[in-house]
């Protein structure tokens, strides 16, 4: 598939590169900067590898949502790039939603383990604080609690680091 550029877009009338079609720096940079951008979620970028064999470095989805899924939720353009080092690479990758805002408490347990990911567990899915650390402790992972309010984190403490012990 040819790397779609702003000559094909301005021949259009409008964007209309497919999923996983690489596309030029102007294209990537117009998208960016025509309203603030909002974070890529994980797993859009996943998605990016999974379907499309993109590996995803960086990336954003457009400030404005372009559409609404069957539920009413909105969908946004997404973008991703990388560097394999020979030069940067620029992808449109489809429709994604945006990440909700965190609210509330979350667990994060930073370890080299496959078992347990880099990603935020809601504290409530723990009876308690200890039932976290023995939950690291046996993973041999760091836990971190981090306390949100509607998407800014207010409070992070590290509860069990197991290199300390």
């Amino acid at each position: 598939m040819k790397i779609y550029t702003m000559r094909d877009w301005r021949a259009a009338g409008s964007f209309n590169a497919e999923p996983g079609q690489e596309i030029d720096e102007e294209v990537y940079n117009a998208m960016r900067d025509c309203l603030p951008p909002k974070t890529i979620p994980k797993e859009t970028a996943e998605r990016a590898w999974t379907e499309h064999q993109i590996p995803v470095h960086a990336g954003f989805l457009m400030g404005e949502a372009h559409t609404v899924d069957e539920d009413g939720q909105p969908l946004y353009l997404a973008f991703g790039s990388n560097n394999y080092g020979k030069g940067d690479k620029y992808f449109y990758l489809g429709l994604s939603k945006a990440y909700k805002p965190l609210h509330g408490q979350y667990y994060y347990f930073d370890c080299m383990s496959a078992f347990v990911n880099d990603g935020l567990y809601p504290a409530a899915e723990f009876d308690s604080d200890a039932e976290a650390i023995r939950y690291a402790g046996k993973y041999e992972a760091t836990l971190y609690k981090f306390e949100y309010n509607n998407g800014d984190r207010i409070d992070s403490r590290v509860l069990y680091q197991p290199m300390l012990l």
